[in-house]
């Protein structure tokens, strides 16, 4: 009994000490042939770009060049434009989506490569949404080459995100005297992007309004009123000299939905109306669009 005792204990020490070793081999095998899979594809990469100087989106599992779909990059590989860099993209492609995609920058003279996402065409909102959670700029359509500007300010026409989940949405309301008067969605776009909360707004301003196309008018007001309701806040602005009877409309509208931050000052013709109407509702008031910026939460 002693001996086979002590064989099974010389036995289990065997089998303890060696299995550890036997799983790492086989672990640094697996990552070699993965390191080799990658380095290839990382090769394979690089000869395309060089023959595809105008920019590509491929498959690096299949070898292939897809033709259809929104590609949208991730952030994670965002300013890698050598050779050395290339592995990293194609790390991370591989452990995702499958897709590296690469486009010329003739600002600095750098290619630049990302992994990238591929979306059906059909599903633009979801692109932008993964774009603005990407910190994208635009996205490609590959059955066209078009390229997609987009930014965190949605107007009448233009598509909008699938999700919004995170992001704080503002409609800018208020005068624009049919295009003529001052641009301020502009400036509160411009002093909202500085922030770190991330908000998207809402601006009802066309830069090319055509009243004469069939159903506009009505589809310009729906738009307004629909998305009007669904943000969380409402920052409206009334500008000295105007008359903006839409707003005057819309502050009757939401003076009970306590989102609403309304800018008027003196100057404008009906400021009394206002400033009485907003301190029954408790609306608050703001001398400047600056100060209404400020108290957005």
């Amino acid at each position: 009994m002693q001996r086979k005792s002590i064989l099974f204990a010389l036995c289990l020490t065997v089998v303890t000490a060696c299995g550890p070793m036997v799983r790492t081999a086989r672990q640094e095998a697996v990552a070699t042939t993965a390191a080799s899979e990658a380095q290839a594809a990382a090769d394979w990469v690089w000869t395309y770009s060089q023959a595809h100087p105008e920019g590509f989106t491929v498959d690096i599992r299949g070898r292939e060049v897809p033709t259809e779909g929104i590609s949208v990059a991730y952030a994670a590989t965002q300013g890698r434009h050598s050779k050395e860099d290339l592995g990293d993209v194609v790390s991370h492609a591989l452990a995702h989506d499958g897709y590296v995609g690469g486009w010329w920058n003739s600002e600095d003279s750098l290619y630049y490569f990302d992994s990238v996402r591929i979306l059906p065409e059909s599903a633009a909102g979801e692109a932008v949404t993964f774009a603005f959670e990407n910190e994208q700029l635009a996205y490609y359509v590959l059955s066209t080459g078009e390229e997609v500007r987009i930014d965190n300010v949605i107007h009448p026409h233009e598509i909008e995100p699938s999700n919004v989940d995170g992001w704080s949405t503002v409609f800018l309301a208020g005068t624009i005297d049919q295009g003529n008067s001052k641009d301020w969605q502009q400036t509160v776009a411009a002093k909202l992007a500085g922030r770190d909360r991330r908000y998207l707004l809402y601006n009802p301003r066309q830069e090319e309004w055509h009243p004469e196309r069939e159903g506009e008018m009505d589809y310009q007001v729906d738009w307004e009123l629909e998305h009007m309701e669904k943000a969380d806040h409402i920052l409206m602005v009334f500008l000295p000299g105007s008359q903006s009877p839409i707003t005057l409309l819309e502050l009757g509208l939401h003076a009970r939905s306590g989102k609403l931050l309304v800018v008027c000052t003196p100057g404008f013709y009906r400021y009394d109306n206002v400033r009485i109407t907003c301190a029954r509702y408790g609306v608050p008031v703001y001398g400047s669009i600056d100060k209404a910026i400020e108290a957005l939460p």
